[in-house]
């Protein structure tokens, strides 16, 4: 499951759930991938719990939620 939230700057991001670096199931991430600037790197917001917890978190997020979340979310390495 994916959603989509614009930011204040007016970019589009996608969010999705991922299990993170390794495919550890305990390293669950929301990822950001930004769909209207293609040199903007993705990130990832650390979530608890495994990647059904990170795919209900998408899915049942506001907007403001989604923009909390891209807000505290680091670059991917």
């Amino acid at each position: 499951m994916t959603k989509n939230v614009v930011d204040d700057d007016l970019q589009s991001w996608e969010a999705f759930a991922s299990t993170g670096p390794y495919g550890y199931s305990d390293r669950s991430v929301v990822v950001f991938r930004c769909t209207t600037d293609s040199g903007e790197r993705p990130r990832a917001f650390a979530v608890e719990g495994d990647k059904s917890d990170a795919e209900t978190r998408v899915e049942t997020a506001s907007r403001t939620d989604l923009l909390e979340m891209l807000a505290g979310a680091q670059p991917l390495e």
